[in-house]
This record gives C-alpha cells, structure tokens and sequence, in this order.
C-alpha cells in the first residue's frame, strides 16, 4: 500500500497539469486578492468581511462549486483518467496488486492535490499578500481561530468531493466526460440552489445534508458547535460512502 502511495506521489508531482493548475489558482487567486486588498474590487456582507477580514473577501470564491470543480475535475481528467489511456492501471492490477488498495491510493493522493489546488494554495496566497501589502494588523485570535475552523472544515468537504470526483473518473475513463458531467452537476446544484431549494420541503431537507450546502456553512461567522459537528460528520460520511462505492464500481470493471 505504501508503495502504491509513493508511485501516486511520484506520478503527482510529475504530472504537469498538475503544476499548470498551480500557477493558474495562484494567479487568479493572487489577482483577485490584490483588486480586493487595494479596494479597486469592493465587496460586503460576507463571512470574511463580517469577521474582520475584508481583504479577505475574493476568498468567497473558494465556495462557488463551478471554480472548485474546474480545479478539481480538471485534476481528475489528467492525473486519474490518464491512467486507463496508457494502461498504467492494468500494468498496477496485473503486477498482482488488489484493486481496493490501489483506488484507495490513488484516492489519497488526489485527494491531497485538490486540497493542495483548491485550499492550500489560496489560503496562502491571501496570507502572504495581506503581510506583504501590510496588513498583519488584521490577525487576531479571533480572525485566526475563525481561519483555522473555517478552511478546516472546507478541507474536509474538499476531501469529500475528491472522492465523488474520483467515482466519476473511474466510471467515465476519459476526461472529458469527465469534466462535462462534473460541470452538468454543478449546473444542476445551481438550479436546486437559486430555484427548486424553496418550492420543495424534501429538496431543501437533502441539500442542507449534503457537502455543496455545507461549504457554505463553513465559511459562516457564526456557526455553532453543533453545527460544526454536523458539518464534520456529512464530510466524512460522504467520503467513506462514496470511497466504498468506489472502490466496488473498480473491483468489477473491465481494464483494458
């Protein structure tokens, strides 16, 4: 298993849509936080800027599902779905590896690039700005804690999209399908979100107990304990359900 980890790993860091994504989410995240921090892009009422952090405010970016998505399925289609194209899975199965041990490293180590694309990067992308333009003033012991719970609980939820980007890579092998059905999802949140969330009892309900709700619940300035812990265990839930299905899907399919 730690072998299988350590190939991801090395795969990862070779892969240059990898590197290339890097260098996009720094620049725009980089660009949108300056605009914000030299008051040239002016935003108010968020969870940053009711917090104290309102150079903070492109980072209501991060929460959008069709940017993380890009990120991430874009991952997916050139890390995961490269692997079915040049058979490197087979060449993994047929060397005598079980096929749960080598999803689940593969799992692992997409899951830590989207964290490090998606979270990473534009978290410290804002930290370093706002010291670098002078504004360390703005960490407190609040505006820290609220940080730290914040992206902690978005790297859950990220970890948990991971997995159900990992599901589609692995059923649809290509990564333009890939990316297209991801985006069609993100559509469809959309539509649930802005329109069907308040005709329909039973749709608010579901959406409220999945991961796309609570990414925004994560960024909120006031959340309670127990909503933290809800928002804990929709996250982990959703990954273990989703990995285990997976993982299923993998065993019985056919590798060409």
């Amino acid at each position: 298993m730690i072998n299988l980890i350590k190939a991801e790993l090395f795969k990862l860091k070779r892969n240059r849509t990898f590197w290339v994504l890097m260098g996009v989410v720094t620049f725009i995240y980089g660009l949108a936080n300056y605009l914000v921090i030299i008051d040239w892009w002016k935003m108010y009422n968020t969870g940053f800027y009711n917090i104290g952090l309102k150079e903070y405010n492109a980072m209501e970016i991060v929460k959008l599902p069709l940017i993380f998505n890009l990120i991430i399925s874009t991952l997916a289609g050139f890390f995961i779905n490269i692997d079915y194209t040049t058979g490197t899975i087979k060449n993994q199965i047929l060397s005598g590896n079980e096929r749960s041990r080598i999803y689940l490293a593969k799992l692992i180590v997409f899951s830590l690039g989207s964290v490090i694309t998606a979270v990473i990067l534009p978290l410290m992308t804002v930290v370093l700005e706002t010291i670098f333009l002078g504004h360390s003033d703005i960490y407190t012991s609040e505006t820290v804690m609220y940080l730290l719970r914040a992206f902690s609980l978005y790297t859950l939820i990220i970890i948990a999209y991971s997995s159900i980007i990992m599901l589609i890579a692995s059923i649809t092998k290509e990564s333009g399908r890939t990316i297209i059905i991801t985006i069609i999802m993100t559509i469809i949140l959309f539509i649930i979100d802005k329109a069907l969330i308040f005709k329909y009892e039973i749709v608010r309900t579901i959406y409220e107990n999945t991961i796309f709700y609570q990414i925004y619940q994560a960024f909120n300035s006031s959340i309670t304990s127990d909503e933290i812990g809800k928002n804990i265990l929709i996250s982990l839930a959703t990954f273990i359900v989703i990995s285990f299905c997976g993982s299923r899907i993998f065993k019985k399919q056919e590798i060409k």
